[in-house]
């Protein structure tokens, strides 16, 4: 089957689930991944900026994934849009890959951007008849979900697991081509702390390593 993985920014789509796609790689699956905004234009130079969305290409064909595409929306001002902007932008991927399987950001986030394209992933997604879409999931980036408050509204509650044992090695190694991105232990998009939080989460599931997702839409046709 397709499956769509929507990052606001270049690293976001390995350091949540890349095990995750890794796995939908060797089970046969087509990955597609869509990085909506450009990498941080904040912190970083144009030619840094470059840098990073060189990463993002390597880092996908160490997973296997197709190549990725780059929408160049601006870095922390995707709220600054319309909405039908950013949900024009991904019905239009929908309909060129037409997508069993879309993961997106979790709606808590710490980060206006992820919380932003959620909504718009959500909307983009909604069940028409027809669709191609059959299962949406949210996924957990590192020092952005786990940075948000703790709060009802915000919380983070997985309810899908993947076991990504076999998997989690090629994960390290493809978020080892963002070396700027990559401070050393404790800081959560560690190599240590990512490793660690795989290992939580699989041991919380029974599994060595895995993944957490929030299910937030899943249909079964006849």
């Amino acid at each position: 089957m397709n499956v769509l993985v929507i990052g606001a920014h270049p690293d976001d789509e390995v350091l949540g689930l890349g095990g995750t796609l890794a796995r939908h790689v060797k089970d046969g699956d087509s990955v597609f991944p869509l990085i909506c905004a450009n990498a941080s234009q904040v912190r970083y130079v144009e030619a840094q900026r470059e840098k990073l969305q060189s990463a993002c290409e390597k880092s996908c064909v160490e997973l296997g994934l197709q190549k990725p595409e780059f929408l160049g929306f601006p870095d922390q001002k995707l709220d600054t849009f319309s909405q039908i902007d950013l949900t024009q932008a991904i019905e239009e991927r929908i309909k060129q890959y037409q997508p069993e399987v879309v993961y997106t950001h979790h709606l808590g986030d710490i980060n206006r951007d992820h919380q932003v394209l959620n909504e718009a992933t959500l909307v983009a997604t909604r069940p028409k008849p027809g669709g191609a879409v059959l299962r949406v999931l949210s996924y957990i980036v590192p020092s952005s979900t786990d940075w948000a408050p703790f709060t009802a509204n915000r919380a983070f509650l997985p309810n899908w697991f993947v076991d990504i044992s076999e998997t989690i090695e090629v994960k390290l190694k493809a978020i080892s081509h963002y070396s700027s991105e990559v401070p050393p232990y404790p800081h959560p998009r560690s190599l240590e702390a990512i490793r660690t939080q795989a290992k939580y989460w699989g041991s919380s599931i029974g599994f060595e390593y895995a993944e957490p997702f929030m299910l937030m839409r899943n249909l079964i046709r006849k």
